[in-house]
């Protein structure tokens, strides 16, 4: 495996838009990227009720030098047609400077990302993006007939203001249904920078 010292860049898309994305990347000069279908978060339960839900999304993933991030996505924003939002994660060049931003990512058993958002949003967060993936086994997973189940997983990432990380993970840590022992994960990341795809924002 190969180990880069540069920066994570994840971009947020309208589904669709991510091919392209990557394509203007390539002809900065990036070797490419992960795409992953996502889903942005509904505005509330009477929209999910009513089969609406959150809008289909494509997440992308970068490990590029920091000035080739602000690059790409300098050329995506001049080309005015994309919708989405890009952050750029790591440290700051300078060790002192605070980070504006922070990225909480939340890994959790399937069926809890609705709940964990409802409890960021009435804490203050505008929004998140969901994606499904999977654990990993172990000797101690539950076994169905002898076979080893994974359990399926969601993971949210929610961008915020500095000021606003603590309320947000003591909103989302305080609810009932994650009281169960290794259930999820919580972590936090710096982002370096963070900016609207569309130039009209």
């Amino acid at each position: 495996m190969l180990l880069l010292q540069n920066n994570l860049m994840i971009a947020v898309v309208d589904k669709g838009q991510a091919a392209r994305f990557v394509a203007i990347a390539k002809e900065a000069g990036a070797g490419g990227g992960t795409i992953i279908p996502a889903q942005g978060t509904a505005a509330g339960k009477v929209m999910r009720f009513l089969g609406f839900g959150g809008k289909s999304r494509e997440m992308i993933l970068m490990v590029i030098d920091g000035s080739l991030a602000h690059k790409i996505v300098d050329q995506v924003r001049n080309e005015g047609r994309m919708q989405g939002v890009a952050a750029i994660l790591g440290s700051d060049e300078e060790e002192n400077m605070a980070s504006k931003w922070k990225m909480i990512t939340i890994i959790v058993n399937t069926g809890y990302a609705d709940d964990i958002m409802d409890a960021a949003r009435k804490a203050g967060a505008s929004g998140g993006t969901i994606t499904h993936a999977r654990g990993t086994g172990t000797a101690d997973d539950a076994k169905f007939f002898g076979v080893t189940i994974v359990p399926e997983k969601e993971m949210i990432t929610i961008l915020c203001e500095t000021e606003k990380t603590q309320k947000l993970i003591n909103a989302i840590t305080s609810l009932k249904c994650l009281e169960e022992p290794g259930i999820g994960i919580l972590y936090t990341q710096d982002v370096t920078e963070f900016r609207n795809l569309d130039p009209s924002k």
